[in-house]
């Protein structure tokens, strides 16, 4: 009897400890309180939890935060070098001193003359007329930012909506081995109970390893219903935890294979490669290293600047001395204009800094292959999966009918006593096995679909393509 329930336990290894773990990651990102609880009873689609979750979901919400301050980094990007003006205020306390443009009676420093306050205004700074490619490449870098953060989000949603059929599908698939335990268990249970009465009669017909071993199956069918009842309470955690909709209730609608006409191989690969986020993501991160490079070559020429300058001082203790050639350190006003060029003259380090930018593009580049060579293994193996699975389905739907009529047959026959105990297990573990793994099967095919999809960042299925063709609420 153990072989019939390996499918089962192939379930709960892949969805029940899967939906588990997402409802326990996504218990420690909540930050905000479950959304209004709707009316008890209702049952919602897949495609109504994974728009629940979408809007609530921390992930997303913080990835749009980091949009905002992308785009706060880019418009500081094209106003900033524009406002690079110092203002300085200064109030001082000065000695007093005397005289005129040629002539004091008080020495350099009268610190023994009376002591009064001064004050000193000044503005200065410059507008960059040319930069050699800093100002360009500033901004796109600041933008390329926007794309790096604006892909992350994309990258999230995948993996939310993902997680969402996951759990549903994993919610669907306990219930149908639910549904699929409590038939075996109740034809086992009366089986049990007819022979354990005919033997206490001493029916010559019956033999007592006949009740162990129906005994010993219908044990193991409730220890594989508690499995069950456990990938059902994580599963069904997981899509409340992840959508906030609690109850958590699915429609009782029977697992189906979702119906999708995927590609060739070669085209989802193609897909992948020019749509997934990760790919995008290092392509705008190689228009930024790019732009640095620019930056750091720049650095060997200046900054074409129009200076400014005005700067105002009083202090009344001190004579002014009207004369532009004479430096009056108490009271001054002054104003200038000009053209500016400004650069470090660090040559070395500046040839430094551009060999350190190369070979972050360089570094880039390999990362963004070896990326490339990663998303083709991967949809490579989801595309076996999903044919593996299919060609599986096929094959234990078409066995499920045929030994369900032996399971049929097995059961009345052992009713009235033309089949043997052991004839009878021998149906239960061929039908039950050939249900779960065809359970087991189509919930593999629907996930590889949702993978698939996850993987290509294309939809495979319309929004409502994930309900099953004839079920409503």
């Amino acid at each position: 009897m153990v072989r019939i329930w390996a499918p089962v336990i192939i379930a709960l290894s892949m969805l029940g400890i899967a939906a588990q773990v997402i409802a326990e990651e996504a218990g420690a990102d909540e930050t905000e309180p479950a959304a209004e609880e709707p009316a008890v009873g209702r049952a919602y689609h897949v495609d109504e939890y994974t728009q629940a979750a979408i809007l609530r979901y921390p992930g997303l919400k913080a990835a749009a935060a980091d949009i905002d301050a992308a785009q706060a980094r880019l418009r500081e990007a094209k106003i900033s070098p524009f406002m690079q003006f110092e203002g300085r205020a200064t109030l001082v306390v000065a000695p007093g001193a005397r005289g005129t443009a040629t002539f004091s009676p008080d020495p350099q420093i009268p610190w023994g003359n009376r002591w009064g306050p001064g004050g000193e205004v000044g503005i200065e700074g410059g507008i960059p007329i040319y930069t050699f490619g800093k100002y360009r490449a500033g901004k796109k870098a600041a933008a390329a930012g926007i794309t790096a953060s604006e892909y992350e989000r994309d990258r999230t949603l995948a993996r939310v909506v993902f997680d969402v059929r996951r759990a549903y599908f994993g919610t669907q698939l306990s219930l149908d081995l639910q549904a699929m335990i409590s038939e075996g268990k109740d034809k086992l249970r009366k089986a049990v109970d007819k022979l354990d009465a005919r033997l206490k009669a001493d029916d010559p017909r019956v033999r007592q390893t006949d009740y162990w071993r129906l005994v010993s199956a219908l044990s193991e069918i409730e220890s594989r219903e508690s499995e069950a009842l456990r990938l059902e309470a994580s599963a069904r955690a997981a899509l409340g935890i992840l959508s906030g909709l609690k109850p958590t209730i699915v429609p009782e609608c029977p697992l189906e294979a979702l119906q999708s006409d995927v590609i060739e191989l070669s085209e989802q690969v193609d897909r992948a490669l020019a749509n997934r986020p990760e790919i995008l993501q290092l392509e705008a991160a190689q228009s930024a290293r790019d732009a640095n490079l620019i930056v750091k070559r720049a650095g060997y020429l200046p900054y074409i600047l129009l200076a400014l300058r005005a700067s105002f001082a009083r202090t009344p203790g001190i004579t002014d001395i009207q004369n532009p050639f004479v430096i009056d350190r108490g009271n001054f006003a002054g104003a200038y204009a000009g053209l500016l060029a400004h650069w470090k003259l660090d040559f070395g380090g500046t040839h430094a800094r551009v060999k350190a930018a190369k070979a972050e593009i360089e570094s880039l580049k390999a990362k963004t292959e070896e990326a490339e060579q990663g998303i083709e293994i991967e949809v490579t193996a989801l595309y076996e999966a999903l044919q593996d699975a299919k060609r599986r389905l096929a094959s234990w739907t078409r066995s499920e009918k045929e030994t369900r009529k032996w399971f049929v047959s097995a059961g009345q026959g052992y009713e009235v006593g033309t089949t043997t105990a052991m004839e009878l297990v021998d149906s239960i573990e061929a039908y039950f096995s050939a249900r779960a793994k065809r359970l087991t099967a189509t919930a593999e095919y629907n996930l590889a679909i949702a993978g698939l999809e996850k993987a290509t960042n294309i939809p495979l299925l319309a929004p409502k393509g994930w309900r099953p063709l004839d079920c409503e609420e």
